[in-house]
Order: structure tokens, then sequence, then C-alpha cells
């Protein structure tokens, strides 16, 4: 049985980021009047396509979100500019920043994350929260769902100095929590950095599925088990 077992937050604990081309569209459609005449649904397509193609690099997602403000604007202007949409200078920021509030807004606790996470200590284990993105953004979100007082760690990626799919992220979290790696598992959305990194070091990765997407012929990692809801967990 393990001892520990370590979360990821956004997409995992609450739904945060997922599926962002919705996203992009209500955002846009908020700004019709200010497009200069361009087709709303073609300009967030423009930048719901770019933004994926620039969130593709690992670096690029790492000034996504340590450099938010700067990186999202930059980001849609280009989009916008390498399409052809012209008149968009000052809106683009606009539909950049508003998109950061409406995905807040937007964001809520996944309805099994609390029972889940509140059994496993009843059970004993230790529980650890690894989260990338910058301090303020992170703890905000923390202490918002009330996520704070259930972990004996809690590492945000801006504080500690490193994040996933980086070792340090996940060896330093089982230092504070005094377990070793292969009594730890590590629960995410990310095949990458919640699956695939704490497989190398020896933990158990175990990738959540939330929306039934599976694994593709060519997928990276397999994971040690797939769910398709956090309470899935609870069986093992």
């Amino acid at each position: 049985m393990k001892r520990a077992v370590l979360f990821d937050l956004d997409d995992t604990l609450i739904f945060a980021y997922a599926n962002p081309a919705p996203a992009w569209h209500a955002v846009v459609r908020e700004f019709a009047e200010g497009l200069a005449g361009h087709d709303p649904g073609a300009v967030a397509t423009v930048i719901a396509d770019s933004t994926a193609s620039f969130l593709s690099d690992d670096d690029n997602r790492r000034r996504w979100r340590l450099q938010a403000v700067a990186t999202r604007r930059s980001v849609v202007r280009n989009a916008v500019l390498s399409a052809g949409f012209t008149g968009l200078d000052t809106v683009a920021d606009a539909i950049a920043d508003r998109y950061a509030a409406y995905r807040e807004e937007n964001m809520y606790l996944y309805p099994d994350a609390l029972a889940v996470i509140d059994t496993f200590r009843a059970r004993g284990l230790k529980l650890g929260l690894v989260t990338n993105g910058a301090t303020e953004v992170q703890n905000a979100k923390i202490d918002r769902f009330g996520l704070r007082h259930r972990f004996d760690h809690i590492q945000v990626e801006e504080e500690a100095g490193f994040g996933k799919p980086d070792g340090r992220a996940y060896v330093h979290t089982l230092a504070a929590l005094a377990v070793d790696p292969q009594d730890a598992g590590m629960i995410g959305d990310d095949l990458v950095w919640d699956v695939l990194a704490p497989q190398r070091l020896g933990m158990t990765g175990i990738w959540y599925d939330p929306f039934g997407i599976g694994l593709s012929a060519d997928a990276p990692v397999v994971p040690d088990r797939r769910i398709l809801r956090l309470t899935e967990v609870l069986d093992a």
C-alpha cells in the first residue's frame, strides 16, 4: 500500500484551463463590436489555434505561467496580426486580459475532489500538492477552494524555483513528506508532468482523463493507471 499521494492542482482537483477554444470564443464574442468588422468566430479560432501552437513548447508554457500578462498579450497580438486582422491593436490586449479573468470566473472544484482527499487523509496517507505556476495565482486558487489545510506539503513552481517535470519538484515534495518514491503515487491530467516524470523516479503515475480522451497511438508514456473520475483511485 502506498504511504503518500501527490496531486496536481489545475484540471485535476479544479477545472481550470482545459478546453481553451470555447473560452476564447466566448471572450472574443464579448468584444464583437470592437473587432473592426472582423468575424468574431474567425478571430477566436485564430487566437485559439495560435495559443495551442505556442503552448506546445515547454519553454513557452513556462513563460505563459510565470510571465502571464505580457506573454498572453504578445501571443494574441501576434495571432491577429499574422492572420491579417487589422485594426485590433488595442482590443487584442483587452481580449488577452479578459481571457485570464474569464477562466478564473469559470473555475470550479471537481465534485469528488474533497471527498477523495479527505478519504486518503482518513486512511493515514501523507498528501502533497505539486502545482506549476505563479505563487500568487496558485495560492489564490488553493485558498479559494479550501485546499490548504488538507495537504501536508504544498509546492508551487515559482516559490520553489522549479516545477514539473523537473525531477526536483517531486523529490523535494517526497523529502518533505519523508517518503520514498516507490511508496508514493502521483495523480494528474498531464501525461508527462504527472505520469512519465514521476515514473522515472520510481513513483506510480496515475493519469486523470476526465474527458475520456484516451491514449493516442504515439503516447510517450503508459500510465500505471488511467481514471475517468477521481473517486476511482479509492478502489486501488
